[in-house]
């Protein structure tokens, strides 16, 4: 019942737990990928993808199911997340930093997923949608009336049985989403992000109650692959 606090103390005393409790599976829920998209585009997984997406799902054991993906930008953190969907194949929440995210996750999943759009909900300002599978953002999540008041949403991450919580960006988790994940270690958690840097410094909290790293391939090997585009960087001073 304290699974979460008792990781999170132990984290911020110096010792890292290793959680091999297990995982409720969630309402099932039959996840295909498409080999050719929507779109009319031949799609396969890149082989990073697929190490990444293995790594975080350890063929589906305790020693899996938590933990989070280091991936640059335009490596497709979104594919694994597709990837590491149709291998648990239950009802997933996902939870993105805006709206334009969030409506990007639920075109590449039915670009290059067998859902259909009624499996796929939409939860934000404008919709409140609670579909099998049910992309928001941390904002709505911790709205609330006032400084004071109740988080009015953030009971969708109990709203169904899920069996996978995404995390998008996970470095730019707030507190009180990380507050509510102590509650709810019993669910698979996948965090994607490019960087683990908080400006809060909390990376402990994302350690302890979505995951370890699990995975990552360094910017400069993907981009002298050609499988991402190259970086330049410029200084700007001000």
């Amino acid at each position: 019942e304290v699974r979460g606090r008792f990781k999170h103390l132990l984290i911020k005393a110096g010792y890292p737990v290793n959680d091999l409790v297990g995982y409720e599976p969630g309402d099932r829920l039959e996840i295909s990928v498409r080999n050719v998209t929507l779109s009319g585009r031949e799609f396969s997984f890149r082989r990073y993808q697929l190490e990444a997406s293995d790594q975080f799902w350890a063929g589906g054991s305790v020693r899996g199911g938590q933990g989070i993906v280091v991936l640059p930008c335009g490596a497709g953190k979104t594919i694994v997340g597709i990837k590491v969907m149709a291998q648990a194949s239950t009802q997933t929440l996902i939870m993105c930093t805006n709206v334009s995210a969030v409506r990007q996750w639920i075109a590449e999943l039915l670009d290059k997923t067998a859902l259909e759009p009624w499996q796929i909900g939409e939860y934000s300002g404008q919709k409140k949608e609670i579909r099998p599978v049910t992309v928001t953002t941390y904002q709505m999540l911790t709205y609330r009336k006032s400084r004071k008041g109740p988080f009015e949403h953030m009971q969708l991450m109990k709203a169904r049985n899920w069996g996978l919580l995404i995390y998008d960006e996970v470095h730019v988790v707030p507190a009180p989403v990380f507050r509510a994940t102590t509650e709810i270690q019993a669910k698979r958690r996948l965090g994607l992000t490019a960087t683990l840097i908080r400006e809060d410094g909390l990376e402990e909290d994302a350690f302890s109650l979505v995951g370890p790293k699990c995975y990552d391939v360094p910017w400069k090997e993907l981009e002298g692959k050609g499988l991402i585009a190259q970086a330049r960087c410029c200084e700007i001073r001000l």
